[in-house]
């Protein structure tokens, strides 16, 4: 995947993906004129069980015998889960005024404020649909790369 460079789409013109990820979760952003897109993924690990596994020692003892000792342990058994956690909006604040984004066309007040944003990474304020928010980085390239995905096509 290409991150934080322009690139053609043939449904949304010119794009710009981003991305930021832990081991515990994974946000991932397109913006483009026709709209933003932004995935939030969640994922961990479970315990659901154990499994029993026998393993064999040599014991040597004093008087020089060897003889096997079978012990029997238990390891825990992992699944991996996942889950998408629904964005409801995403907060900008550039320039000292904010601006919020919830579905459709990047209006052209937006669109202006985010090509004319700092030449900085910065941070949105994702809205949750529980209304709990998060603050989730941009980086440098993305924030670059939005003064040409954002430039308004002309009248």
């Amino acid at each position: 995947m290409p991150w934080s460079s322009v690139q053609a789409n043939p449904f949304d013109g010119q794009l710009v993906y981003d991305k930021h990820f832990d081991d515990h979760f994974t946000f991932v952003s397109v913006w483009s004129l026709s709209g933003i897109r932004a995935t939030y993924t969640r994922s961990w690990r479970e315990l659901i069980g154990h499994t029993t596994i026998w393993r064999t020692r040599t014991i040597h003892d004093a008087s020089g015998r060897t003889y096997q000792e079978r012990l029997r342990t238990l390891e825990p058994i992992y699944q991996n889960r996942s889950e998408i956690r629904p964005i409801k909006a995403l907060l900008f604040a550039i320039a000292g005024q904010q601006y919020r984004y919830e579905t459709g066309p990047v209006s052209a007040d937006l669109a202006n404020a985010l090509r004319h944003a700092p030449d900085q990474p910065m941070l949105i304020r994702v809205i949750w649909t529980d209304d709990s928010v998060w603050d989730a980085p941009i980086g440098l390239g993305t924030v670059k790369a939005w003064r040409q995905v954002f430039a308004l096509p002309p009248p």
